[in-house]
């Protein structure tokens, strides 16, 4: 079987990380014959081509997505003459909805985000193409509720919507333990290395430094953290592991909260996963986010979570067991789960015991894998 993955970008991300682990998988099995197509470069690139799959830049001329560019991604498949495509963001899933129908390919499409910060013209157009796909693929509960919401529910057809909904399946990101783990043994990354001291209480953050991902809302509630404990502060650190077009926001908010020296920006990493072992707790405080892949990465360490949510219905974390779900937006509850572990080193344990335990039992690749090449097969017989 012949699949073409086309995704919108091979930059530091969750989708991108997702496809790379799952390519890993294939690799060892060797059963299909993998393509991989991009519009946008970075560091996954390589880490693909590395793994011996051929990689296709697609390139318009005076934009990314221009008629250039999809006549050259239309060119690519004809050449290819993939049996199944399989696409990821939005761009890609759209360019191959459009694509894949006239060219009569099945395409299964990756539903990462949830859909509620897409905006107006994006949803009217993944309405009109919807039903383009033969299958979606969920990364999680709220990415499926979200295209439920936001597309599915608007379409006004009652057959079209019916036959929407049946389409889509939840395939959880998944997560190789062991070499993620094997990743920081084999190159172990020190506190002493970033600066800081061996008992320092660190808290990260993983990811991109962009509107959606509100590590401005972190570094509000890190602050409200710092000046409500009344033991010594020289101990409490927090260590942003990323890069993007808010980090100069976001390094002026620390200066203006007077936090500099408690505060390192790490800047982009492709090795990220060598900073969770020196990580005391994770905190994600996005708006908006699927199956977080550096979630599952922190997972591998047994950290405990701390993440926004619109609800208390979450994929992996259930509230005061192994993590805690805050409100989004709400920097104060997210101080006061930050405080919660810092002031108990049994909660962190009895945290880290779960999480180990959950990650290894729920998120294994090996099973994202066998639930991909089904729907891969699945597909076929349509």
């Amino acid at each position: 079987m012949k699949v073409l993955h086309l995704i919108t970008s091979l930059k530091i991300g969750g989708a991108e990380s997702a496809l790379v682990n799952l390519l890993k998988k294939f690799k060892e099995e060797n059963k299909n014959n993998h393509f991989i197509a991009h519009f946008y470069n970075g560091p996954n690139v390589e880490k693909i081509k590395a793994l011996g799959f051929p990689v296709f830049k697609i390139k318009g001329i005076i934009h990314k997505y221009d008629p250039i560019a999809y006549i050259q991604l239309k060119k690519l498949i004809k050449k290819i003459k993939p049996d199944i495509i399989h696409s990821s963001l939005w761009s890609a899933n759209f360019f191959g909805k459009l694509i894949a129908n006239s060219l009569k390919i099945p395409i299964l499409c990756d539903l990462h985000s949830n859909f509620s910060h897409d905006g107006k013209i994006r949803a009217f157009l993944e309405r009109i193409t919807a039903n383009m796909a033969q299958k979606y693929i969920a990364i999680s509960k709220t990415s499926y509720q979200g295209f439920i919401n936001t597309i599915v529910n608007k379409i006004k057809n009652e057959n079209k919507r019916k036959n929407l909904k049946s389409k889509i399946l939840i395939i959880q990101n998944g997560i190789d333990v062991k070499k993620v783990r094997k990743q920081f043994f084999k190159n172990p990354l020190s506190k002493i290395e970033l600066g800081f001291k061996k008992d320092d209480f660190i808290i990260g953050g993983v990811g991109r430094l962009e509107p959606i991902k509100s590590f401005d809302l972190l570094i509000k509630a890190f602050s409200i953290f710092v000046n409500k404990i009344q033991t010594d502060k020289k101990n409490i650190r927090l260590c942003i592991v990323g890069d993007g077009s808010q980090r100069k926001k976001l390094e002026n908010l620390v200066k203006k909260l007077d936090l500099t020296n408690k505060v390192l920006f790490v800047g982009q990493r492709i090795d990220a996963q060598r900073f969770y072992h020196i990580f005391d707790c994770f905190v994600l405080s996005s708006i908006s986010e699927g199956l977080s892949i550096s979630l599952l990465e922190a997972l591998c360490f047994g950290l405990p979570i701390i993440t926004t949510h619109n609800s208390f219905n979450h994929d992996v974390i259930i509230n005061n067991k192994n993590g805690f779900l805050i409100p989004i937006g709400d920097k104060n509850k997210l101080a006061q789960a930050i405080e919660k572990l810092y002031s108990s080193n049994l909660l962190c344990k009895k945290i880290k015991n779960e999480n180990l335990k959950l990650v290894k039992a729920k998120f294994d690749i090996e099973k994202t894998k066998n639930a991909y090449q089904k729907a891969y097969s699945d597909m076929q017989i349509l």
